[in-house]
């Protein structure tokens, strides 16, 4: 248990080793005075209504935060329950929960891991049946987001005395291990990352790799199998200082929705030939890209949109 908290520093030290050389550039007063267009994102769009809602009274917090090869999963914060559609957009169960639940992910397109203040319970993607709970117990940090890894890891992002705190929990040794993450240069007056970057950090995937996002830098970690954390992807945006609300990825591209002055937008990195654009959020809402696809959950059409990138 000692090696792998010492693994898990290790990784996590590593962010503080990336100089500025390597962050990318992004101007975006100059982007925005030449905005781009949503036929320059995507190639087309797809609506796909919800059914077998009958006798199901949405409430008026809807959120999508999942999708696998064949199934949304959509959490109706109101009622606290997780509604799992097949692509077809037919309602293929529901799951109601007892506790609160903070966030939730996909493992491998089989496994829903789901956290609330007192665990982390594990769903069948196929049909919502119960697999596993992890009770959350002697761990002081205040929980955000949680991601499963691999077969035997579970990361999550929370926060603590002002810190944003990584925590990883071995479920062979059935402990939590949390780690304040040390600062790297741009926040080189903190000894830690303070924990305004989890404010709207998320945990998202591509190419079966992990990754998650700082809320004011926009910093991309990725999660790797033997439990490091490295930094990939950081940014320089002159004296601009966006807030990121979400970020995907694709191969070749990332996509970064942020506010900036009062509106949203989505800020589109080419990562082939470092050049990109900015478009309205309104044109292109960043949701969750899965396979080349971005789907979002459009609550006035109760209905999945998928945009083809």
């Amino acid at each position: 248990m000692k090696r792998l908290f010492i693994i898990l520093c290790v990784g996590l030290t590593a962010l503080s080793c990336w100089s500025r050389s390597d962050r990318f550039k992004v101007d975006i007063d100059k982007a925005l005075k030449h905005p781009g267009r949503a036929q320059d994102v995507y190639a087309e769009t797809v609506s796909i209504p919800l059914q077998g809602l009958e006798g199901i009274a949405l409430g008026q917090e809807i959120r999508l935060l999942d999708v696998t090869a064949d199934r949304f999963f959509l959490l109706d914060k109101e009622k606290n329950e997780i509604l799992i559609f097949d692509w077809n957009g037919q309602c293929a169960t529901m799951i109601a929960m007892a506790d609160s639940v903070i966030d939730f992910s996909v493992y491998r397109d089989r496994v829903l891991d789901v956290l609330t203040e007192e665990a982390i319970i594990e769903y069948s993607t196929t049909d919502g049946t119960f697999l596993a709970e992890y009770p959350i117990r002697d761990l002081d940090v205040m929980l955000k987001r949680v991601a499963r890894v691999t077969e035997d890891g579970i990361f999550m992002l929370g926060t603590q005395d002002g810190y944003a705190y990584d925590v990883s929990y071995l479920i062979s040794k059935s402990r939590f291990y949390p780690a304040a993450r040390p600062a790297s240069d741009y926040l080189s007056t903190h000894a830690f990352v303070p924990a305004s970057e989890c404010q709207n950090s998320r945990f998202f995937r591509c190419d079966g790799i992990v990754y998650s996002f700082g809320s004011r830098s926009g910093q991309i970690a990725q999660y790797t199998d033997d439990y490091f954390i490295c930094v990939p992807y950081q940014w320089d945006f002159g004296k601009r200082a966006p807030v990121f609300t979400n970020v995907q990825k694709t191969t070749g591209k990332i996509y970064l929705a942020f506010a900036l002055d009062g509106k949203d937008y989505v800020l589109v990195y080419n990562l082939d030939n470092r050049r990109y654009k900015v478009v309205d959020y309104d044109t292109f809402p960043l949701g969750v890209i899965y396979a080349g696809r971005n789907y979002y959950f459009s609550p006035a059409d109760r209905a999945i949109i998928c945009h083809t990138l």
